[in-house]
């Protein structure tokens, strides 16, 4: 049987997948409905916010990696890094990670998503960027 941190882990790196997959049916599954994220630069989001902004930012990319680097787990809290690139008409968008994931009853409750913002201006500024 599958310790919960190693449970925990194990939706981690699904939620992980259905990003890099751009399956937005996983990716709503595994949040919890009251699921609440925060996100560096943006502030407070609720799910369906959250949900609509990875909708039309990174799913709209021609292909994504979302390579996970390192993951720690403690109770409810999984800390997982990863290394992403998003490949879009005209650019392509690099960033690393920081995602603070709290999981109960299989379902991310609530995230924390910390990435270099100069990286994001860069890439989407008017102009095209990275």
């Amino acid at each position: 049987m599958m310790s919960d941190i190693e449970a925990n882990k194990a939706v981690a790196r699904r939620y992980m997948r259905a990003v890099e997959e751009g399956d937005v049916e996983a990716i709503e599954a595994l949040q919890h409905p009251d699921c609440s994220w925060w996100i560096l630069g943006h502030g407070d989001m609720s799910r369906a916010d959250f949900i609509d902004s990875v909708k039309l930012g990174l799913l709209t990319a021609e292909r994504r990696t979302a390579e996970v680097v390192g993951m720690t787990a403690e109770g409810d809290r999984v800390a997982i890094e990863v290394r992403g690139e998003m490949v879009f008409p005209g650019h392509v968008y690099r960033n690393q990670y920081h995602n603070l994931l709290i999981i109960r009853d299989g379902q991310i409750v609530s995230g924390k998503e910390f990435m270099d913002t100069r990286a994001v201006a860069e890439a989407f500024s008017t102009g095209g960027g990275a």
